[in-house]
């Protein structure tokens, strides 16, 4: 072989191998791209785009006030007239089984606050839930 064919194989070789680098680079940065978009949008769906309409409500009164401490906590479910809801205790039976707990409703600021990012992203036009 002379010289011009073992530049030649070497030309071909160096090519080959920053092709491949260049293959490695691009996917390695598309995945890290991919995963903090995943990121962003868990972040995201947790920390600010709460649905208004699932935000879970109930009225309550308590059945009994204890004279001293307990763990026991037992509610009248009633309406907004007062009036004891039983489709509404059955709701928040379900909630209690399902997730375990219960929260608090927003204040009106924070629902205020929540519905202005609604109406900002538009409704049905808002980032996808992953």
């Amino acid at each position: 072989m002379d010289g011009w064919a073992i530049g030649a194989d070497v030309g071909g070789m160096l090519a080959g191998l920053s092709v491949l680098t260049a293959t490695i680079v691009w996917t390695r940065t598309q995945w890290r791209d991919r995963q903090h978009r995943k990121a962003v949008t868990a972040n995201r769906n947790w920390h600010g785009y709460v649905v208004p309409e699932g935000i879970n409500d109930w009225y309550v009164r308590l059945a009994e006030d204890p004279k001293s401490l307990t763990a026991r906590v037992v509610l009248d479910v009633v309406g907004r007239d007062g009036e004891p809801d039983a489709a509404m205790a059955a709701s928040m039976r379900q909630i209690i089984q399902q997730d375990g707990m219960l929260a608090r409703v927003p204040t009106p600021e924070e629902y205020d606050f929540l519905m202005a990012q609604r109406k900002e992203r538009g409704y049905g036009n808002g980032f996808p839930v992953r």
